[in-house]
Formats: C-alpha cells, sequence, structure tokens
C-alpha cells in the first residue's frame, strides 16, 4: 500500500526536526568552546600580568638611579660606583670577558695585572718604612738603590779570614789560651775600624736598623779582660802551722781571751779583743799605743743591726795594757784587706735556716743573702769582717738575744779564737783551676759575639732581599681593590704567583654579554649562580692574601642591585590579544545566539506543523476504521 502525501509529509518534518536540535545541540557545543577560548585567552592575558624581567639598579656620577635590564656585561664589568659581583657556573669557575683572560694570562704578578686597567702608581710607604728598618732613618746615607749588597760584600771581604782566626783562637782549651791570642782577636777588631775610617760609616755607631745591628755588634766585641794572674782572687790560703801573723795575734789576745772565758761576769773582755779587730788600722795607734778618744767605728750585722764601737773599748783593755794594740792592727788591717780575700771556715754542723733566730744566726759562720734577686735567700759564709761585726753585736747584746753567756757564747768564742789563728797561719798558693775557669769564661764571652755576628749578618741581607717596589700602585684608586679581587678569584695565589693551572676561570661568549633573557633563564634554571666580594674584618680563608675582602656566594634575588619588573611591552601585546579573541569571542556568540533564534523559531513552526499533519492522519485514519467496521 503506497504512502499518502500526508504521511511523507509527516516523515520531511520529522527529519528537519531532528537536523534542528542536531544544529541545535552543535552552537551550543560551540559557545561552550568559545567560554574555553575566553579563560584561554585570559590566562595568557595574566601570564603576561605576572612575568617580570630582572633589572640592575646602579647610579651615574650625579647619584641618580639607573635601572636597566640586568645582563652580564652589567653584572661583571668594572664601575666605581657598582658593587663588584661574579657569575659562576656550576664547575665553580667565575665567568670572565676575553679581555680578563687575556690580562691575566699575561701577566706574572698582581701589579702587572692591574697595570692593564690603568691602575696609576704611588710612592711606596712600605719602601722607606723597610729602609729604616735596616739602616735607620738616615738611611739614604748608606742605602744604594744600584748596588744594595755592598756594605755586606764589603764587611763579609773584610771580616771573613779574621773571624776564621778568631774562632781558630777560641776552639783552644783555656789552659793554652794566652793573653797574646787574647789580644790579637782585639787586633783584628782595631784593623776593622781602621778600615772603616774615613768611609760614609766612620761613625758606625749612629747607624741603626738590622745592619746597625750588624756593624756595631761585629765592631763591639765583650768588654772583657784577660785575667791577671797576679790578682789576689787567684790565690787560696794553705796552712802552713806557723805565722807571724797568727802569732801576733794569739799573744795579743790571750789575756782578754783568758779573762772572757772564766765567765759571763767577764763577757766584756771578749769585746776588747772584737773591738782591735774592727777595721783599726795602724795609723790610728799613736806612739803611746792608744787611739784617739774619738776614734770610732759603725758597723752593722749581717741581720740588719748596727754597732756602734768606741776608743773606751781599745785604751785601757790587757791588750792596750800589754803594749800589743798595734800587733792587733796589723791584724785587723789584713783581715779587712779585701784583696786578702778572708772567709771564714766552713762548718758541716752549722744548722742554722733562714728561719733562725737572729742570735743563732749572728753566732754561724754563715749569712743568708739573695745573691741573685730572686727573693730566695743562699746560705753563704761570711768573710772575717762580717764575722767579727756579728759576734761583737751577739756578745754585747746576749741578754737581749737570749744567748746563755756559759753554754752558747763561750764555745763560739773559743771556735772563734782558734778559727782565727788557723787564718792567720796559712799562705797563697795560685788556683790553676780557677784562673782557667776565668779564662774559659772570658772565652765564652767573645765565643758567643763571634757566633752572634753570622745571624746578625743573615738577618740583615735577608731584609736586603726583602726589600719592596719604590713606587706601589694607588690603592686609592678604586680600581685597585677592584681587579687585585680578581686577580685572586681567578687563581692568584699572592702577589707574585698563580697557581698552575688556569680552571678558575672560563671566559663567557661575547654574543650572550649583553642578553638579559638569557642570564635570567641561566639564573633561574641554576646554570649560573652568583658571588659577591663582602668586606671581611678577619679576611678571606680561600683567598688568604687577598686582604679583608672575600668572595661569598649570594642568591641574586637577595642582591640589594637586582630587582624585578613587569616587561611592558609583554603586558601590551598580551593585552592586544586578549581585547581581540575577547571581541571576536562576542561576535561569535552573538551569531551563535541568532542561529539558535532562528533555530527555535523553525523549529516551533515545524512543531505546530508536525502537529496539525499528525492531526489529519489521525482523522483519516479513524474514518477509515469506521468505514470497514
Amino acid at each position: 500500500m503506497g504512502m499518502s502525501a500526508a504521511q511523507a509529509r509527516l516523515l520531511s518534518i520529522t527529519a528537519r526536526l531532528t537536523d534542528n536540535e542536531m544544529r541545535s545541540q552543535l552552537i551550543t557545543n560551540s559557545k561552550l568552546r568559545l567560554a574555553d577560548k575566553s579563560s584561554e585567552a585570559n590566562s595568557d592575558y595574566m601570564n603576561a600580568l605576572n612575568a617580570t624581567s630582572l633589572m640592575y639598579n646602579s647610579y651615574n656620577s650625579n647619584g641618580e638611579k639607573i635601572s636597566q635590564s640586568l645582563t652580564p656585561s652589567l653584572l661583571m664589568n668594572y664601575n666605581d660606583l657598582k658593587t663588584q659581583y661574579g657569575l659562576v657556573n656550576s664547575s665553580g669557575q667565575l665567568m670572565v670577558s676575553g679581555i680578563d683572560k687575556q690580562n691575566y694570562e699575561n701577566s706574572d704578578t698582581l701589579i702587572e695585572f692591574l697595570r692593564c686597567y690603568g691602575v696609576p702608581m704611588i710612592e711606596n710607604p712600605a719602601y722607606g718604612e723597610a729602609l729604616t728598618g735596616i739602616y735607620g732613618e738616615n738611611y739614604s746615607l748608606y742605602y744604594d738603590e744600584n748596588d744594595i749588597y755592598k756594605w755586606d760584600q764589603y764587611l763579609t771581604n773584610l771580616t771573613t779570614n779574621n773571624i776564621s782566626n778568631i774562632n781558630n783562637l777560641l776552639s783552644k782549651n783555656a789552659t793554652n789560651f794566652t793573653e797574646a791570642d787574647f789580644n790579637a782577636i782585639f787586633g783584628y777588631v782595631n784593623n776593622w775600624k781602621s778600615s772603616l775610617a774615613g768611609l760614609a760609616i766612620e761613625d758606625y755607631t749612629a747607624i741603626g736598623g738590622s745592619f746597625g745591628d750588624y756593624i756595631n755588634h761585629t765592631l763591639t766585641p765583650p768588654a772583657v779582660t784577660y785575667p791577671d794572674e797576679l790578682s789576689a782572687e787567684f790565690y787560696y790560703p794553705v796552712i802552713t802551722g806557723n805565722s807571724e801573723l797568727a802569732n801576733k795575734f794569739v799573744n795579743a789576745s790571750q789575756g782578754c781571751y783568758n779573762n772572757a772565758i772564766r765567765g759571763s761576769g767577764n763577757s766584756i773582755c771578749y769585746l776588747h779583743v772584737l773591738a782591735h779587730l774592727m777595721n783599726l788600722q795602724k795609723s790610728e795607734v799613736n806612739s803611746s799605743k792608744n787611739v784617739d778618744s774619738s776614734w770610732t767605728r759603725n758597723e752593722t750585722t749581717t741581720t740588719g743591726s748596727s754597732i756602734s764601737v768606741g776608743a773606751n773599748k781599745i785604751n785601757g783593755s790587757q791588750i792596750n795594757i800589754d803594749g800589743t794594740t798595734p800587733d792587733m792592727a796589723e791584724v785587723s788591717e789584713y783581715l779587712w784587706d779585701s784583696n786578702n780575700k778572708c772567709k771564714v771556715p766552713e762548718d758541716s754542723s752549722d744548722t742554722t735556716t733562714y728561719g733562725s733566730s737572729e742570735g743563732d744566726k749572728l753566732l754561724s759562720n754563715y749569712k743568708w743573702v739573695d745573691t741573685d734577686g730572686d727573693g730566695t735567700y743562699e746560705k753563704t759564709l761570711k768573710t772575717w769582717p762580717e764575722r767579727i761585726v756579728d759576734l761583737y753585736y751577739a756578745v754585747e747584746k746576749r741578754t737581749d738575744l737570749g744567748l746563755d753567756y756559759n753554754t752558747q757564747l763561750l764555745p763560739v768564742l773559743q771556735n772563734f779564737q782558734s778559727d782565727m789563728e788557723t787564718a792567720l797561719s796559712s799562705e797563697s798558693v795560685f788556683d790553676n783551676a780557677k784562673f782557667n775557669k776565668a779564662v774559659e769564661a772570658v772565652m765564652n764571652s767573645l765565643r758567643d759575639w763571634v757566633g752572634g755576628i753570622e745571624p746578625l749578618k743573615l738577618q740583615y741581607t735577608d731584609a736586603l732581599s726583602k726589600i719592596p717596589e719604590k713606587e706601589i700602585l694607588d690603592e686609592s684608586d678604586p680600581r685597585c681593590e677592584w681587579y687585585k679581587n680578581l686577580w685572586y678569584r681567578m687563581g692568584g695565589i699572592s702577589e707574585t704567583q698563580k697557581a698552575d693551572n688556569d680552571n678558575k676561570y672560563k671566559v663567557l661568549d661575547e654574543s650572550l654579554m649583553n642578553n638579559a633573557e638569557w642570564l635570567q633563564f641561566a639564573f633561574e634554571h641554576g646554570v649560573l649562580s652568583m658571588e659577591q666580594v663582602s668586606f671581611s674584618e678577619n679576611g678571606s680563608i680561600t683567598y688568604p692574601n687577598m686582604g679583608t675582602y672575600d668572595w661569598v656566594s649570594i642568591q641574586y634575588n637577595n642582591a640589594t642591585d637586582i630587582s624585578s619588573a613587569q616587561n611592558d611591552l609583554a603586558i601590551a601585546k598580551a593585552e592586544a590579544k586578549y581585547q581581540n579573541a575577547l571581541n571576536e569571542i562576542e561576535q561569535q556568540d552573538k551569531k551563535y545566539d541568532q542561529d539558535l533564534k532562528k533555530l527555535d523559531t523553525e523549529h516551533s513552526a515545524l512543531q505546530t506543523e508536525y502537529d496539525s499533519v499528525k492531526s489529519v492522519i489521525d482523522k483519516n485514519v479513524e474514518r477509515s476504521f469506521k468505514a470497514f467496521s
């Protein structure tokens, strides 16, 4: 059965409605994609707003701030108002320009390196200071910069052979070192002085510094003399058992001594003996064998107490009555003559200490003396004059000192009497050992002197070898510090030495020197890092000779001279693109809205037509069923 026209029409309308709905869906999807484009355009714009570039801030000569896009050349190149920075690669190498590399590799010293950058020269204050240290204030009189070693050569030629001869003489044994040897040594020195007469250093004593030390020491041997073989210090007493002087003492003192040993009541009697020994001179005894009534002696004991002895202790005494005062005066003169070196005998039984009582110390053959000034007192034998003064005070002040006459004083008086007789019954014998010891002491002084010549000469010549440059670079020029820091960072070890290799630095390609975008990328991706020269009071550990500065790692975004700024050109481009995109989206959206409106109108018309045609078909079907029923 064929299809009616109404049915065909209905199928056509249905197809058109379906197509209409599909087109509407496509337009709706397109509108959604427009929203994505809008979001994408907005994102691009926001990225442009957020994007920044690194800027380098500096100041011109007027103090005005200047901001420029940060490039390697801006960061690396010298300017007297800039902080010194360095670019460092991942291997720790400093990035430098080709000129820096050339200057460094063509320079053997720091001075040569700084000269490459035009740092001026000035007079070196250390030059004059060094010469003052070598020659003293008047160094210009002695220093010849064209022949700095001339005085060393002159003195060496003048003294070398003589010093060898002197050392040969001083190598002798003391027993073979004669006075002629001694005089020969001083003869050599006198010849040196004569050879210098009339030269520029005639007044060598006025020269200062290490040269002054050298020449003054060389020409000034120690003030020693060859020991005098006739001096009493080299003779010691030998007991003979019989002596005229001893007999005079025993005979003269016997009466007073015998009275004294009878008991304490006669203690004053031994004071007469001691008074006669109190530095009494034969010239003080007159023809009547008396002393003048004004005669007196004031002395001090080894413990610091004072005594006063008058003429009454001599005139009228048993000694004086017996007429033997002149004999005692002869004994007294001998004992008090320092050339006779009279000392009391050793006493192995002595138990006194520094803390003993004054009485015990006065009765002892020993005294306590701080001989070397170190605060410690040493036990030392008394001389006979000291022994006489101490015993006189002990006898006279025995009660005050708490000394018992019979048990403490009498034994001492008896020993004194016998010791005196023994000391006077002797003769002097030359002491070879003591003399040789004195000669050895003189030789040691001369050995120390001649041995000190060479070290002082070496100090002088060493100082000559270290005289600094007469002119130095002007450190007040700001370029000096900048390129000095660069020298050490590139591998300088000292002012005159460089590292053996050049792996401390690397040349940065010239094409990148002014490329701001590349530098920012290198920072952000860790290709390069930064170092800054900073003041360091204790100096640098890595570069110890660099002075009071050091190269210190620093984050590029922490550097005070570097800032971030928006890219106005990029923002303007992004904004224009964003506005164009928005306009395009808006136009397209309006078109899609119009298309949807048309589709909606068409859809409504088709739906109405569809409903009408379907109603006609439904009625025809209903009539057909009724006709055939």
